[in-house]
């Protein structure tokens, strides 16, 4: 007896070990389900999750889901990735593809012909599909992040994003601390 009373609590030990963080892990996903990813919801890197090009980004996501191509635009980039600033006119950088496109997010309730509406409060528009000028508040981009057919899928499945629902006045807050607000929600 006294060769199993040592080695049934360092059993027990060892088997909590193992257990508890996917104990830790199941709860957390009871208090967080995961989301799909869709437009006017955001997509925050997981630490350790994402390649060096995404690491604490927030890419507020265009189009997803069953359209044939899903893209969005990081939020919280305010230069380029060689750190140069951003080309005149442009507030944030907005990924790592198409450098050249400008896509312009506004806060109004009514905007400009052309736009997309993504959230209440929010829209977006390619910048050079309209002639008004921006309105107060409005965000201009440079760039955007892009996934191929699968691809977020395959990154979602490996655990390298977060998928959050974000409300309008969320987008138009100052980059800095934008990841770790959002990341919190599920640290």
């Amino acid at each position: 007896m006294p060769r199993y009373s040592v080695g049934l609590p360092l059993l027990a030990g060892l088997a909590a070990l193992v257990l508890f963080p996917r104990l830790i892990d199941t709860l957390k996903a009871r208090e967080h389900p995961p989301l799909a990813p869709e437009a006017g919801r955001v997509l925050v890197a997981r630490p350790s999750g994402v390649s060096d090009t995404f690491h604490q980004t927030v890419v507020l996501l265009l189009e997803a889901g069953d359209t044939h191509r899903t893209w969005g635009l990081v939020l919280n980039r305010v230069r380029a990735p060689d750190e140069q600033p951003l080309p005149q006119g442009v507030d944030r950088w907005g990924g790592p593809v198409h450098p050249t496109h400008r896509i312009t997010l506004t806060p109004q309730s009514q905007p400009p012909e052309g736009a997309h509406h993504l959230l209440s409060g929010l829209s977006w528009y390619a910048s050079d599909q309209t002639t008004q000028p921006p309105a107060p508040g409005s965000l201009a981009f440079a760039g955007v992040a892009a996934w191929g057919p699968g691809q977020l899928e395959q990154e979602l499945a490996g655990g390298a994003w977060w998928v959050v629902e974000v409300r309008a006045a969320e987008v138009f807050t100052p980059p800095g601390n934008l990841w770790a607000t959002l990341a919190a929600r599920h640290l």
